[in-house]
């Protein structure tokens, strides 16, 4: 089983904030604005929709539209009786995971821009002061089938990916259950959990600590892991903070080189 960080949610360019951790411990991803896509304000979170969550925040989206994917979250909007889950990726990223042979039982870790939040004195949700800024593993999805076929693709009308022009569009169709715990559901978010947190602390956002893959022997030699779209000089040591891992600043999928202990790893998040 192949592990890949998924980075996805708003960024310094798309958004230009970061996502929230929110009172009640959900790590909500806030989608990229997207032309023509579904309103911020079709979607909500507890009753309250995102364009309002946004405006508290900070941010603007007014009347803008959305690319929601991975669209794993049950209930955030209305949805057709139809509606099944799925995570969207052409182009460029989509090659990358061609190229890593990424398929059925594979998973995705999606990763993201997060701060906490908290409810000021006046009942607005505001960022909370001096909160960091983290990445964050936020939701998962163990691969059942991945859909290139364009008809295919279309009849999910739902998903931002359906009608895309996009070279190389494709679907990940979620499993229906984990291959290692049929008691859970192929897909799923987290709420907030420390363990969940890749940047290394006091270190910024793409500064990372993969605690259980940088030293493990691998078969061809050395003691690193490949992870693909990785930078050159990416394994770093710091004199204060010691070793991480610095991620490239715009890369969307980092494939990380099979190994029963990063499969460990990766279980032992969903696990709980």
């Amino acid at each position: 089983m192949k592990v890949i960080l998924s980075r996805k949610g708003f960024d310094g360019t798309s958004g230009g904030m970061a996502s929230p951790i929110m009172p009640d411990g959900a790590l909500l991803s806030l989608p990229i604005p997207q032309d023509g896509g579904r309103a911020y304000g079709e979607l909500r979170h507890n009753g309250e929709t995102y364009r309002s969550i946004i405006e508290q925040l900070g941010g603007k989206c007014g009347d803008g539209g959305c690319h929601l994917d991975p669209d794993i979250r049950l209930g955030a909007f209305e949805a057709p009786s139809e509606w099944k889950p799925a995570f969207g990726q052409s182009g460029t990223a989509q090659k990358i995971l061609m190229n890593q042979s990424v398929g059925v039982g594979d998973l995705f870790l999606f990763f993201g821009w997060f701060r906490q939040t908290e409810h000021g004195s006046d009942g607005r949700l505001r960022f909370a002061p001096k909160s960091p800024d983290l990445h964050i593993i936020y939701g998962y999805l163990q691969v059942g089938a991945v859909v290139t076929d364009r008809t295919e693709i279309e009849k999910r009308h739902w998903h931002p990916h359906a009608g895309s022009e996009n070279d190389n569009n494709c679907l990940y169709i979620p499993s229906d259950n984990l291959s290692w715990d049929k008691n859970k559901q192929g897909h799923g978010v987290f709420l907030f959990d420390k363990r969940l947190v890749l940047t290394k602390e006091g270190m910024s956002r793409s500064c990372w600590r993969l605690p259980e893959i940088p030293k493990l022997p691998v078969s061809g030699g050395g003691d690193r892991l490949e992870i693909s779209g990785s930078r050159k000089d990416a394994w770093r040591t710091d004199a204060e903070h010691g070793e991480y891992y610095r991620a490239s600043d715009r890369g969307q999928e980092f494939v990380i080189e099979e190994h029963p202990a990063v499969e460990e790893w990766a279980k032992a998040l969903i696990n709980g």
